[in-house]
């Protein structure tokens, strides 16, 4: 049985200060390392998709979320900006909505925006998409990847560029006049002021991967599955909760929540206890004969580590912030 588990959010910036559980730190001593793009890329290469002119993230996640994508869709999640200076920075966290507010944005967009072939569609409070009657010529970048940063140079791309460039003006004025806002602010939460487009592409499907088992709750992971017919189940809570319902053997790949950039300590000490104790454990005991960590931050550093691997004493322990770089 081969274990993975990714983790999103696992940034270099954010631990810089955080250190590793022993667990954690043996497993990453003894482990090979190998790096690639980010999460949502990393997850759609797991599967053969191949990029469009974006990585199509958002057909699937759009599947995964319940939602029947036909034709061209892109990822077009709620987010807060923040005026630094001279420039906008995207908030690091998304906006703390309900369901029943998120929906009143997303009716208002599509009155605004009908004419225009647009059609948003709000399948969580925090995750929206965009329906295209025509398919753009535009590359962007994954929301995981621009958060806390200026998004100036992270802003579409491509032949259309410019023109949704406008309509993304047009829409923030939208935003932030409307009345939602007021009780978000009045309540001390962050305003709606903008959407971050990304992922965008058609729902294209490769060969079907049925020895695979997925355990998520993330949309994109779970589209994925459904799509290429893999076994799917829902997040287990911890490692031992994983392996009392693995019942087969193979590939198993668990897709954790995305890690919070505001307190990396204690999500450090909680994935400690739950995951990588029990998953050392059960690489000792032969329970599983590989082990693969995926610490997913803007770049997805892969750590593999069989039983045998562990028996190689002579590598030293170095700072959890070294293996990221």
């Amino acid at each position: 049985m081969h274990c993975q588990l990714l983790l999103p959010g696992f940034a270099r910036g954010t631990l810089a200060a955080s250190a590793a559980g022993p667990a954690l730190g043996t497993l990453l001593r003894h482990a090979q390392r190998e790096f690639a793009g980010n999460a949502a890329d990393w997850l759609c290469r797991r599967f053969d998709v191949a990029p469009q002119q974006d990585i199509p993230a958002a057909p699937f996640a759009a599947l995964g979320d319940g939602l029947q994508p036909d034709g061209y869709w892109l990822c077009a999640d709620p987010v807060s900006l923040v005026l630094h200076r001279d420039s906008f920075a995207l908030a690091e966290c998304t906006p703390a909505l309900r369901m029943e507010q998120a929906q009143q944005f997303v009716d208002a967009l599509n009155r605004h925006f009908a004419a225009d072939g647009m059609c948003f569609h709000a399948a969580d409070a925090r995750r929206w998409y965009l329906d295209l009657a025509q398919r753009p010529d535009l590359r962007t970048h994954p929301l995981a990847q621009v958060m806390g940063r200026d998004i100036q140079p992270y802003l579409p791309q491509g032949g259309d560029g410019l023109k949704w460039h406008g309509l993304l003006n047009e829409l923030q004025m939208l935003l932030h006049a409307h009345p939602v806002n007021a009780d978000l602010e009045q309540g001390g939460e962050m305003p709606v002021n903008s959407v971050w487009l990304w992922g965008g592409g058609e729902l294209i499907a490769r060969a079907p991967q049925p020895e695979l088992s997925i355990w998520a709750d993330d949309a994109l992971a779970r589209g994925l599955a459904m799509v290429h017919q893999s076994r799917l189940a829902v997040l287990p809570s911890s490692a031992r909760d994983w392996l009392r319902q693995a019942h087969d053997a193979g590939e198993h790949l668990v897709v954790h929540p995305r890690l919070s950039s505001m307190e990396p300590q204690q999500a450090l000490e909680r994935l400690e206890k739950d995951w990588f104790a029990p998953l050392l454990d059960m690489l000792r005991k032969g329970h599983v004969a590989r082990l693969t960590l995926h610490l997913a931050g803007d770049t997805v550093y892969s750590f593999t580590v069989t039983r045998a691997d562990l028996w190689k004493f002579w590598r030293r322990a170095r700072p959890l912030e070294s293996y990221l770089g």
